[in-house]
């Protein structure tokens, strides 16, 4: 209601530098989210056996504790404080397509990454030390120990942890290149998903995995594919540089790749990384 003072938000998520993306591409997600529609909020630093659904993100709503973080955005939008989709003015079918993409990346192309990152023994120190490595090690080497078994556990019990790495591998580029394939735009510059002059709800789903994937060498793969690629980097470099500007190292790498593919005249081909 106008001129009734909005809800403290407070968000619960990894503990994390400020200057540095999250190393949960859920919780970089629904700050996207926030951030793209300009809501205030507090950030809390907790692990997720502490969380109501045992994972984070979870929020506290003026004092309502809601978990998952579609159920949040819905909540938001039920209650009026969120509906970037309704600012955006998107039709049925963008939304229909925002819904499906959304769907693709979350349960296959998220598990996919935690693949890459858990259950690979050069990328575990990497991941372990990003998430825990602010624990005393008297804990992080259990906690850790214990996420990783019960993310593997979780994975084969979905599917993803059955396949071999190569398969894991081919499955994040084919999502990359049909990304970048939905993403190229006929000016050459970067546009959010639909086209708006705005972001979406889906801009927050991939705009929030994308910048969490660049924030971590313990998936070079998807790194490697993003920075390569004029177009999915300049999504990603919009998101930062107007929502983000905190990431000072994130804009620099991309200002170091656009160098690089200037230099060079031409893309960094995403099917050679």
């Amino acid at each position: 209601m106008e001129g009734t003072k909005p809800p403290t938000v407070i968000l619960y998520a990894f503990e994390k530098s400020p200057n540095v993306p999250s190393v949960s591409p859920f919780c970089q997600k629904l700050e996207c989210h926030l951030r793209f529609a300009d809501v205030s909020y507090n950030q809390a630093f907790t692990l997720p056996h502490k969380a109501p659904k045992k994972k984070l993100p979870y929020v506290s709503i003026g004092g309502v504790t809601v978990a998952d973080t579609g159920f949040i955005v819905r909540y938001m939008r039920q209650r009026g404080i969120t509906d970037l989709d309704a600012k955006a003015g998107l039709s049925d079918t963008q939304k229909a397509e925002s819904l499906a993409y959304c769907g693709f990346w979350e349960e296959k192309v998220f598990p996919a990454v935690l693949s890459y990152r858990w259950m690979r023994k050069e990328n575990l120190p990497i991941i372990s030390n990003q998430v825990f490595g602010t624990l005393p090690a008297i804990l992080r080497v259990p906690i850790s120990w214990w996420f990783r078994r019960s993310v593997t556990r979780t994975l084969k019990m979905q599917g993803m942890g059955r396949h071999t790495p190569d398969e894991v591998d081919t499955i994040l580029r084919e999502a990359f290149t049909a990304l970048e394939a939905r993403l190229t735009t006929v000016s050459g510059n970067p546009e959010w998903f639909h086209g708006t002059s705005e972001p979406t709800d889906i801009d927050a789903v991939l705009a929030g995995m994308l910048i969490n994937f660049c924030g971590t060498r313990a998936n070079s793969l998807c790194k490697d594919f993003i920075l390569g690629s004029s177009i999915l980097r300049g999504y990603v470099k919009m998101a930062v540089e107007r929502y983000f500007p905190e990431f000072v190292g994130l804009v620099s790498e991309f200002k170091e790749a656009d160098a690089a593919y200037k230099a060079q005249g031409q893309v960094l081909s995403p099917s050679i990384l």
